[in-house]
């Protein structure tokens, strides 16, 4: 007697996959709502969400956004890159930390395979790896320490000049373009003063009591209490402060408001809801998104969606921002300026 036996068929399902959500186009938000680093992102966050109340009855593609507390941390924002793809199958990332466009995070960049707009300031990335992927909205660091030095030549402040960072990433790529910009111009080298050294309060002091200039590359709100300790007399320096400054940090410098300048866009002072220009450029990058997609919602492919930014000219509330092939930094320069506290551009 001859008994075959057979094994049992088996029953294979695939796992699910997530389907994309009909006319909707998809973005992750990356940044520091909680953390030490300064400055916040909650005026970015603010800004966006008022973008998207604004935007939600108009037409095809719907935007949805999904926000991201990075927590200051650098590791969390290449965590974040990843997972955004991986598991939120993003169409899009915005990021509106300070970031170093450095191997790691450009190799990072170049994995997720997907558009990347920055909000703060970086260097042009078109050259580098996943430059191709990376779009920048604010002014390069170089574009601000021109201008910088533009300026403080025009008001004859250029020297001595007292120039305080906190060596956060911010502060020194800042810095860096600053002095690049000095020495390529053959003019003298400010006073160096590292505000997160013991000795750095004291020093600071000591420098700005001569100072007819102080650069400070760090965001404000954490230095308030050494910007009030600058003396009011008539030969008080001008004191410019970084490019991230939000209004409220110069409102509580109270009564050295008055002394402060910082770089921003010449549309902030008609903007309406009093956004920085910071905040305007978080809000500006979802209108790109936006107006990217809208060119064929049915069609959201990476790279065709990274070709359509890549040609693109959109006038938002802050710039009229323009890319190209070989350019992924889009702010206007014309529009970049030097503002007041209340807000007069000049």
């Amino acid at each position: 007697m001859l008994v075959a036996c057979g094994a049992p068929q088996v029953s294979i399902t695939p796992t699910p996959i997530a389907t994309r959500e009909p006319n909707t186009f998809a973005v992750n938000v990356l940044l520091d709502l909680s953390g030490p680093r300064a400055p916040s992102g909650q005026p970015q966050r603010d800004a966006m969400q008022r973008w998207l109340n604004e935007q939600a009855a108009t037409a095809s593609p719907r935007l949805r956004a999904k926000f991201v507390d990075v927590a200051g941390s650098d590791a969390r924002v290449l965590l974040e890159l990843r997972r955004a793809v991986v598991e939120d199958h993003a169409d899009a990332i915005v990021i509106g930390v300070p970031v170093a466009l450095d191997d790691a995070f450009t190799h990072a960049i170049e994995v997720a395979g997907v558009p990347v707009l920055l909000t703060l300031p970086a260097p042009e990335p078109a050259a580098t790896v996943g430059g191709r992927w990376t779009f920048v909205l604010a002014p390069t660091p170089a574009t601000l320490a021109r201008a910088l030095v533009d300026d403080l030549q025009s008001h004859g402040v250029l020297a001595p000049m007292l120039l305080a960072s906190d060596e956060s990433t911010s502060a020194v790529i800042e810095r860096g373009a600053l002095l690049s910009e000095l020495g390529r111009r053959g003019l003298e080298q400010p006073t160096p003063v590292i505000l997160t050294q013991s000795d750095g309060p004291g020093r600071w002091r000591a420098a700005a009591a001569v100072a007819k200039s102080i650069v400070l590359t760090a965001p404000t709100a954490p230095y308030g209490d050494l910007v009030r300790s600058v003396p009011l007399t008539p030969t008080a320096p001008r004191v410019y402060l970084s490019y991230l400054t939000e209004r409220t940090d110069v409102a509580s410098l109270r009564e050295r408001s008055g002394l402060a300048t910082w770089p921003g866009s010449r549309n902030v002072a008609v903007l309406t809801g009093g956004l920085s220009t910071v905040a305007g450029t978080a809000y500006d990058a979802l209108g790109i998104l936006r107006s990217a997609a809208a060119q064929a919602p049915s069609d959201l492919d990476a790279a065709r969606l990274r070709l359509r930014l890549e040609t693109l000219t959109f006038a938002g509330v802050v710039t009229t921002y323009r890319f190209t092939f070989t350019r992924h930094a889009g702010f206007a320069t014309e529009d970049l300026t030097y503002l007041t506290y209340q807000a007069v551009t000049r």
